[in-house]
């Protein structure tokens, strides 16, 4: 393998623009895209007019084979902070050994069991135990390698539903490299998965990675929110998941509400530790109930289930 550069953009952002900066990344194919919260940042007490934090930063980054154009990339974070009236994110450009980009890329996706649930690479062999449901996972331009505690908490609260559940139509909403979607294919097989997400890439890899695990009862489509007729027809579902961030959780409860059955589980993800009591708010508000909470590091998983009516 060749020792040639390679390059990883890190932004540095307030929490509002996280959204635009993760498209920013996908726009330019940038790879092993992976985000998280500045350890150093300072807790404020800045909210939007949704009552959520928008000034506790956060990091964003992802390598690329290519150098990115690094004024092209100031244009754009200048043009989304004054869209978004917070200070200009800013970042850093570094070049990345080949060979420090493949142990990046492997360790980034080294192989990782959660529940009954084993999560790898092309690289990396199948498991071995029958009892393991492989979820062969690479690193692409769309989330969900599974590594982050996000993903994590979801394999968790599903693995947690598969013993006395036998779900017959599933929906991954934001479904991003689709590992959700094809978790619930290879749980419940007789039954079908559909997923959505509003980024065309997400849908492409979704589709692909939905092939390199044999899941053939999984669908997937563009859709921004809940608003593909396709979706509306499919339902309602028996189970949701929805791995995304706390301000679209909590809009789209109403919208959840509608496309669940009575008595289905929604599980929700995405979230900080304090971002948890806004977003809960927003579902028992809809007659949803806590079931079970999955924390992990700063980060949390919400399993809730509807009422049954």
């Amino acid at each position: 393998m060749s020792t040639s550069e390679l390059w990883c953009l890190r932004i540095r952002l307030p929490y509002k623009g996280l959204d635009g900066v993760i498209q920013l990344l996908e726009s330019m194919n940038m790879q092993a895209i992976s985000f998280g919260e500045c350890e150093d940042a300072l807790p404020l007490e800045d909210l939007d007019d949704q009552g959520f934090p928008i000034a506790s930063e956060f990091y964003a980054e992802g390598y690329s084979k290519v150098c990115p154009g690094k004024e092209i990339v100031k244009q754009n974070l200048e043009i989304l902070s004054a869209l978004l009236g917070v200070p200009v994110p800013t970042l850093t450009l570094d070049p990345v050994d080949n060979t420090d980009w493949l142990s990046v890329c492997y360790q980034h996706l080294a192989p990782r069991q959660l529940g009954r649930y084993y999560v790898f690479g092309s690289h990396n062999p199948a498991p071995s135990d029958p009892d393991l449901i492989p979820l062969k996972i690479d690193a692409a331009t769309a989330f969900g390698s599974g590594d982050h505690p996000t993903t994590s908490g979801c394999l968790l609260a599903l693995d947690g539903l598969t013993e006395k559940n036998n779900f017959k139509a599933a929906l991954d909403m934001g479904c991003g490299s689709g590992i959700l979607a094809i978790a619930m294919a290879k749980t419940w097989p007789q039954g079908h998965v559909m997923a959505a997400d509003n980024d065309p890439e997400s849908v492409r890899v979704t589709k692909q990675n939905a092939l390199l695990n044999e899941c053939q009862t999984i669908t997937a489509l563009v859709s921004e929110g809940f608003q593909s007729p396709q979706i509306t027809q499919a339902g309602p579902f028996d189970l949701i998941t929805a791995n995304i961030l706390a301000k679209p959780l909590c809009l789209m409860a109403p919208d959840m509400k509608q496309c669940l059955k009575s008595g289905g589980f929604v599980i929700l993800s995405g979230l900080l530790n304090r971002q948890s009591p806004d977003v809960l708010k927003a579902y028992e508000a809809e007659g949803f109930v806590l079931i079970k909470t999955y924390p992990i590091e700063d980060w949390v998983t919400l399993l809730l289930q509807k009422k049954s009516s």
